[in-house]
């Protein structure tokens, strides 16, 4: 019933612990396992060796890494349950807390099922309090606008979606629009960061009213200072709010999004709050880069003035 995609680089030290106690433990509702060794120069091979014979798991091996998300989507053609979970190979779930989302998912028809998430940092954890957990279901909001507003609180972590509301991108029938990474990576700082967040978007954009979620804390995100999405390198750039104003500007000229967004001023509100905010964290050195005045700010600018003619 519920397949777990995983690409891994050079997490080892997880996996097995991860495959045995999180994704095959006895209280967890995974049936299958499809996993993809990208690239990795640990000992990432010889542990998923050990797990070859096991029916539920078929792995895929890249010689030259083609990122997460690529590798995500190359495993995605591959799945043959009817529900699908994403996951990083150094979180984890809860497996009794996503037993239960699961079931009530299906209870409630839902096409995602999504719960809370805790941050371990430096080995102490965090409850996260998303503000976008308490907002969502607002009056005169619906999903789509609520995510687009409050930022990515539906994390893949802790989310279960069935496969039939998958967006297909391409030839390869991607579910994530891979046309993003290619403007993205014009600044030399990779891959567009905000995929799970646009697949987000996509479902609640045609299925604002199929989502579910649960009030529990359902899984844990590991944080690390040389993470690609740290402050340092993600939002004091300019990046992460070169990646929302992309987000605005693919789903922003489609007018009846935009009509959904202008006929609630609590949406519209928040949608703006949240993109000033992530432009008002731009360092000031940051924004007289040349990524910052050739590549973001033409971009920034139009989102900005979409946002201000709504």
């Amino acid at each position: 019933m519920l397949t777990v995609i995983i690409p891994t680089k050079n997490h080892s030290g997880y996996l097995e612990h991860l495959i045995t106690n999180v994704i095959f433990s006895a209280q967890s509702p995974v049936t299958n396992l499809l996993i993809c060794n990208d690239g990795s120069t640990d000992e990432t091979a010889a542990i998923l060796e050990k797990f070859s014979s096991d029916a539920r798991i078929r792995i895929f091996h890249n010689e030259k890494s083609i990122g997460a998300v690529g590798a995500a989507a190359m495993m995605s053609t591959h799945i043959e349950t009817p529900y699908v979970m994403f996951l990083a190979s150094d979180d984890y779930f809860f497996p009794d807390k996503i037993a239960k989302l699961f079931d009530e998912m299906i209870k409630n028809d839902a096409y995602v099922g999504f719960g809370k998430y805790v941050i371990e940092d430096a080995g102490k954890i965090i409850e996260l309090n998303h503000p976008g957990w308490q907002a969502r279901g607002r009056l005169g909001m619906d999903e789509f606008c609520s995510i687009l507003g409050f930022d990515h609180y539906t994390s893949f972590i802790v989310a279960i979606v069935k496969c039939e509301c998958l967006p297909r991108y391409g030839q390869n029938k991607s579910p994530w629009d891979l046309t993003l990474d290619r403007t993205a990576k014009a600044d030399g700082l990779g891959e567009f960061r905000a995929q799970d967040w646009s697949l987000a978007l996509d479902i609640a954009r045609d299925f604002p009213d199929r989502f579910y979620f649960l009030d529990e804390y359902c899984g844990c995100f590991r944080k690390f200072a040389s993470q690609l999405s740290s402050d340092e390198i993600y939002v004091h750039t300019g990046r992460a709010a070169f990646e929302m104003a992309m987000l605005l500007l693919k789903h922003l000229q489609d007018y009846e999004l935009r009509k959904r967004i202008k006929n609630s001023d609590v949406s519209r509100n928040a949608i703006k709050n949240l993109f000033y905010a992530k432009v008002g964290q731009i360092t000031e050195d940051a924004k007289q880069s040349h990524n910052f005045i050739e590549i973001y700010k033409p971009v920034l600018l139009a989102a900005d003035t979409l946002l201000n003619n709504m």
